[in-house]
């Protein structure tokens, strides 16, 4: 009978993958480029419908490091990236309209 991974083994694995992603930025990304707004790595105009995005190269090497691990679908990919850019614009959306 296979058993579950416990919490603690799951706890263990996402610290793990964690300071690998940690550990890329600190030693690689930042050296190589300078960080964006999530539209501009996302490659995504927010004041476009921004169902399609085309994230920078930089950003998809970096993140396809993630994604790998987490055994994302090209479609998954795309959902991730499109998510984090509509959940940034409505937050963006609504500090413009409190603001009024």
């Amino acid at each position: 009978m296979n058993k579950l991974p416990t919490q603690d083994i799951i706890d263990n694995r996402e610290g793990i993958l964690l300071e690998t992603v940690k550990g890329l930025l600190r030693d690689s990304v930042s050296a190589k480029f300078a960080v964006g707004t999530i539209f501009e790595e996302c490659g995504i105009d927010p004041s476009k419908p921004i169902r399609e995005p085309n994230p920078l190269p930089d950003r998809v090497e970096l993140d396809d490091i993630v994604f790998d691990e987490l055994g994302l679908t090209e479609e998954e990919r795309k959902e991730v990236y499109w998510s984090v850019c509509e959940l940034v614009k409505q937050r963006l959306e609504k500090e413009r309209s409190l603001r009024r």
